[in-house]
């Protein structure tokens, strides 16, 4: 009690006007790191020449301070995602290590890749690594008791490639009493802990310790999105986290800190332009302020498991046993309120029993969710983009809002054909079923997320249980809001811009797409519509006054409402320089061919967009979001893929044996690089070469990701039984970044261009 009262005092001061705390760190070295990794450097993808360019450059400044242990983890390969091909890879760890008074060993991690070779990753998280390099500096100035590891992982954004290789091969893990990690430090409102993985969270000590921190430092916007976390942690993988996670699943005590999410990360404009250099500071302030906290020990505890919410600025740890226990007692309280409502249900004579029970409300919630859904898509066609919300959602909210009160109103016009019951108890009955379902689907994945269905049953029970009109509305009201908080949470723009900012999202499929959010939150909300019918009829008042709101005056009030807002949004610009869409140019050739493919993707339309290539101008028409142009590129007169090769054969019982050495010269270091071979013939097994490969009876893919040499020699092992001839088939692909033949593009709003060329090569290797 006496900590919690503390950390209540520190908060309260924390607001009264308080200047940061200074510690050493300096924004301005941090943010001259941050130019060379993100400007100087650039993209730097997993196993890319750039990738390793940070770590060199971060190893040289591990030296200039003293930290004279300072080497490269080489990573040669990874394991494929759920089991599937291994990638083979250039990456790695840069370490250094600032020896302490004891072998107790911190970690402060930061991760060097960015998602694609065209992100920069100024902030995702070149950020990251800017403060490590400096906190390395200031606090290679101090003496530590303990010993301070920094490290920059690479593949993070693969699956967290560098920090699983580090904890399963740094030969001192054991040691390690706490890890903290930094990605993403950018100046934003919001500064995000992430401290779960699949088993649990970061322990409460380390937790309460960083709010505690960040308020004595004086700083505001620490703040953890519970149901985020909540919803993204029931996704098969996890969802979302970083580079601590390895860290908690050994058991070492770790928590990382992100910069709001909502900024352009995985996208071009996440450049050193659109950064904001403050962060900086406060990411780093808060790192060496629980370096300091932590130098002379730990508590004991390793890892938590908890729910946490925050009352304002104050967490609060719930046992994982009372969320099972509310869970219970909302599923008992529903069972009483229905008894209890059952007793003292009203029959009405001549009115019939609906054949097919809650059908026709459902349809009410389908026009409400269309009306919801389908809003946006006027502003759309008016402005003649695809996403006119990409730079500014907030206002669509407001037009999602009025669009659902004009779906209200239609729905209450239709409610007096559909001759509804006025018995709340059937109403109540079918949301009880409903929402049970919902906590039973959810506790299968998460206690915490059957957490939502269950508080909205409880508050629904509790409005049939009291007898005031006005406390009945308010527990209604209630209901619902957690279960949509689950989704409409403060990442949910982010998630939204980057899924639909993704060339494959072609019109048809947005389509289905938004018939899909209909359909499902038509299901979702439909206990929370069922629960107002309940309410609405127990009360026996006109609750919410209905009456009016069926009036023509509400009416025109409503859609007045909703075409002026469409007139604000129509008069807003749809991008911005941090958000606005890409588009896909890309070369296919297949070798040995005289002439390539041209396709130009974007999840915006093409129109208006002007190509030039082989001496033609061509500007695009219509609202399409793909163009394709066959046998339009004349094919480069040298290849970008040759080839020699070497197989020498045996027999060993009733096995073909067959060595086989792939000579691969390629025209420029690939992007990405795919080489497999198959047959329809025989069975393949003992496969071995000194590269990661895949295989299965039929099939070997080995592959490269990124930027592997222009000159590879691939020497193959395996053996074929049940043939005595094969036929092999050879498949090569390599993707570039390079172009073939040069194709000029201009396009309106900025469109990012972004550009790839693909190269096939098809042969066959006969073997006896």
């Amino acid at each position: 009690m006496k900590s919690i009262t503390k950390l209540f005092l520190i908060i309260v001061l924390a607001g009264f006007g308080r200047s940061p705390a200074q510690t050493p760190f300096s924004t301005d070295s941090a943010a001259a790191y941050l130019r060379t990794i993100a400007v100087d450097i650039g993209a730097r993808p997993m196993g890319s020449p750039n990738e390793r360019r940070v770590a060199e450059f971060a190893l040289q400044k591990f030296r200039e301070f003293g930290l004279t242990d300072a080497y490269f983890m080489p990573i040669k390969e990874h394991p494929g995602r759920l089991g599937g091909t291994p990638t083979n890879t250039k990456s790695g760890v840069a370490v250094g290590v600032l020896r302490g008074k004891s072998d107790s060993i911190i970690v402060l991690g930061a991760h060097m890749d960015s998602a694609d070779p065209d992100i920069p990753g100024a902030n995702d998280d070149g950020s990251g690594c800017a403060v490590v390099i400096e906190l390395a500096r200031v606090l290679s100035q101090r003496s530590n008791e303990s010993t301070i590891l920094f490290a920059l992982f690479g593949g993070e954004e693969a699956g967290l490639r560098g920090s699983r290789y580090f904890v399963e091969n740094y030969p001192d893990l054991d040691k390690v009493a706490l890890m903290l990690q930094v990605d993403m430090a950018n100046g934003a409102p919001l500064l995000f802990p992430t401290l779960d993985f699949d088993k649990g969270s970061a322990p409460e000590w380390l937790v309460r310790a960083s709010y505690e921190e960040f308020a004595k430092l004086g700083y505001t916007g620490l703040h953890f999105p519970t149901d985020f976390f909540v919803f993204m942690g029931a996704m098969p993988g996890g969802g979302v986290g970083s580079d601590h996670e390895p860290f908690l699943e050994k058991g070492i005590p770790a928590i990382d800190f992100t910069s709001d999410a909502r900024d352009p990360i995985h996208t071009p404009q996440d450049n050193f332009e659109n950064f904001k250099i403050s962060g900086l500071k406060r990411s780093g302030d808060l790192i060496y302020a629980l370096v300091e906290r932590f130098d002379t020990g730990v508590p004991e505890q390793k890892t938590g498991n908890y729910f946490l919410y925050e009352v304002a600025t104050f967490p609060v740890f719930v046992p994982m046993w009372v969320l099972r226990v509310f869970t219970i007692l909302a599923l008992v309280i529903g069972i009483v309120a229905l008894v209890i409502v059952r007793r003292r249900r009203v029959f009405y004579e001549g009115v019939p029993k609906p054949k097919i029970p809650g059908l026709k409300l459902f349809l009410l919630m389908l026009i409400i969710q269309v009306c919801v859904w389908l809003s946006e898509n006027i502003v759309a066609a008016i402005k003649g983009v695809r996403y006119p919300w990409m730079s500014d959602i907030n206002g669509y909210y407001v037009l999602a809002f009025f669009g659902a009160c004009i779906g209200i109103w239609i729905s209450l016009h239709l409610s007096k054909r559909l001759q509804l019951r006025h018995d709340g108890y059937p109403y109540f009955l079918r949301a009880f079923i409903f929402l049970v379902v919902f906590v039973g689907a959810s506790a299968i994945l998460s206690a915490k997320l059957a957490l939502y269905p269950a508080m909205a049953l409880f508050l629904l029970s509790l409005a049939m249980l009291v007898r005031q009109p006005i406390l009945k509305a308010i527990f209604w009201l209630l209901s619902p809001h957690f279960m949509f908080r689950l989704f409409f949470t403060e990442v949910v723009e982010f998630i939204g811009r980057l899924a639909h900012s993704q060339p494959d999202i072609t019109p048809l499929v947005n389509a289905i797409m938004v018939l899909s959010y209909v359909l499902f939150f038509a299901v979702w909300a439909f206990p929370s519509l069922l629960g107002f019918a309940a309410v609405y009829f127990d009360s026996r008042i006109d609750l919410f006054w209905l009456a009016r709101w069926k009036g023509r005056a509400a009416g025109i009030a409503v859609l007045a409402a909703f075409v002026l807002t469409i007139g604000v949004l129509a008069s807003r610009e749809s991008y911005s320089n941090e958000w606005r869409p890409s588009i896909w140019v890309e070369q296919q050739y297949t070798v040995d061919s005289t002439s390539g493919n041209l396709v130009v993707r974007s999840p915006e339309y093409l129109s208006g967009v002007r190509l030039s290539f082989g001496g033609k101008d061509t500007v695009l028409r219509g609202s399409d979001t793909k163009a394709e142009f066959v046998h339009a590129l004349p094919a480069p007169p040298d290849p970008w893929i040759t080839i020699e090769r070497a197989v020498s054969t045996s027999r060993k019982d009733s096995l073909l044996v067959v060595d086989l050495h792939l000579y691969l010269k390629l025209r420029h270091r690939p992007y990405k690089l795919n080489v497999g071979y198959s047959t329809q013939k025989g069975k393949i097994s003992k496969v071995s070469s000194p590269y990661g490969i895949g295989s299965s009876d039929r099939s070997m893919t080995l592959q490269w990701s990124a930027f592997p040499d222009s000159s590879l020699t691939i020497p193959i092992s395996f053996s074929l039984s049940g043939a005595d001839s094969v036929n092999l088939k050879e498949h090569i692909e390599a993707i570039f970044l390079e172009e073939p033949q040069p194709v000029s593009v201009e396009t309106r709003m900025g469109l990012h261009v972004i550009r790839r060329t693909t190269v096939l090569r098809q042969d066959s290797v006969e073997l006896r």
